[in-house]
């Protein structure tokens, strides 16, 4: 078996961002992020790591990065987009295969070698599982919600991926890059779609695990999931060729289609929850719990989806 060369491909927003408690440095918030790729199983000779610095990062701090973490390659994003800053980076990997991760992650050991594996004749895009780091009640409960929509389902296949834990084949990536024009939220989804109805085969692999930084603190659940309702409705918005089911609904009805798409979300929730139980990892005592706490995320997006069909202009930055 041959050893691609496999580029990981990290953006500095969510370290600056998402990740929790910062400690103000740049360079020590991404040491986690780029310590556990060092412990990799895979050869490091064949593994690029590629950090991607968008204007937002001032010179003081990109020179310091520079100057600690010699063995990283570092790329200009020229904007401070989230998915500016992916596309930056996988245009500049010399890897055939493209693994994306966010600066707020820790990655398995094994995580590339379990992820490359998957790489058989006809699979295009592997998914792994993302979880919040630790198993405090706070992790336990919101990993739920905001990473279990991706398991395994049917024969293989991903019912979606997380951009903070996925790999893809470098031809796959440029042919169909993340839409620069989405604020922060619900690129994944979008591109999910597009490279299925494009045929591609994405395949879910739950041993490829990655623990993401608890960003919840305070009202951030609250935050982030108004912020994807609200760029929910600019993603039906952009998706030009209509891959998603409510992109149709919402231009045949406008704002009125946001009731009916949201309601649809929380029963599919619901029967997520209770078919894939065992592979999300409940139990069947813990489902009305978890039941709750899905519609209560639903509906702080739907508040979210309501502003941006009310104000579209509300937010001006990228993040």
């Amino acid at each position: 078996m041959t050893t691609p060369l496999v580029s990981v491909v990290i953006e500095t927003i969510t370290a600056r961002y998402d990740g929790g408690e910062t400690t103000g440095s740049l360079a020590e918030d991404l040491r986690g992020t780029l310590a556990a790729l060092e412990r990799q199983t895979w050869p490091r000779e064949q593994i690029e790591v590629i950090v991607v610095l968008d204007h937002a990062v001032d010179a003081a701090t990109a020179a310091e990065l520079r100057d600690r973490y010699h063995e990283v390659r570092f790329v200009d994003a020229t904007e401070s987009n989230y998915f500016v800053a992916k596309n930056a980076g996988a245009a500049a990997a010399r890897g055939s295969v493209i693994a994306l991760l966010d600066g707020d992650c820790e990655p398995a050991p094994d995580w590339i070698e379990v992820l490359l594996s998957r790489f058989d004749d006809g699979v295009d895009v592997v998914v792994g599982c993302t979880r919040y780091t630790g198993q405090s009640f706070a992790a336990r409960t919101f990993s739920i919600p905001d990473f279990a929509h991706v398991l395994d389902k049917s024969g293989g296949d991903a019912s979606g991926f997380n951009i903070n834990n996925v790999a893809l084949r470098a031809s796959i990536l440029a042919a169909h890059p993340f839409d620069a024009r989405i604020r922060r939220n619900g690129g994944c989804f979008l591109l999910y779609h597009q490279l299925r109805a494009a045929g591609a085969r994405i395949v879910y692999e739950p041993r490829a695990r990655v623990s993401h930084g608890l960003d919840i603190r305070g009202l951030g659940f609250v935050k982030k999931h108004f912020d994807r309702g609200f760029d929910g409705v600019a993603v039906y918005r952009l998706d030009d060729r209509a891959v998603l089911r409510g992109t149709r609904w919402f231009r045949r009805s406008g704002g009125l289609a946001i009731g009916p798409i949201m309601a649809r979300r929380i029963a599919l929730d619901w029967l997520r929850l209770a078919k894939h139980r065992r592979q999300i990892g409940i139990s069947i005592l813990a489902l009305p719990w978890y039941g709750a706490v899905a519609l209560a995320t639903r509906l702080i997006e739907l508040a979210g989806a309501l502003v941006g069909i009310v104000d579209p202009h509300r937010y001006q930055d990228a993040r």
